[in-house]
């Protein structure tokens, strides 16, 4: 199998693993992409934050129907979503400009940072 042929059977498998993880768990499907996205974009993407800004543009949809999902079937908390929404909106718009500003390198630093921290304090807890 070709390279070519390996990313397109790649990159609906990647898609799809990531918006299964977002459904199941409101997390990781853009973890999923920003590694599957580094690993089939590797030799066509000059700068590598267009990875994580692609991730984050195909995760808004993703996200939208997850939490459509969960409102039908009655898992959504609708109390402290106004006290995390303003914030995360903020921190997501401060994110964006940041990104311009931060080298690649450093950036990856802090998302496996992020990574590891996160699977840490998850089997810990």
């Amino acid at each position: 199998m070709t390279n070519t042929s390996k990313n397109k059977f790649l990159i609906p498998v990647i898609g799809f693993l990531a918006g299964i993880s977002n459904g199941l768990m409101g997390a990781g499907g853009g973890i999923i992409l920003v590694y599957g996205m580094n690993y089939v974009l590797r030799d066509s993407i000059a700068d590598k934050k267009d990875i994580f800004a692609n991730a984050l543009c195909v995760m808004l949809p993703v996200s939208a129907v997850s939490c459509i999902c969960y409102a039908i079937w009655g898992n959504l908390q609708i109390n402290g979503l106004a006290l995390y929404s303003l914030p995360a909106v903020l921190g997501g718009a401060l994110g964006g400009v940041l990104l311009g500003r931060i080298k690649t390198d450093s950036l990856k630093k802090i998302f496996a940072a992020l990574v590891i921290y996160s699977g840490i304090i998850l089997i810990i807890r």
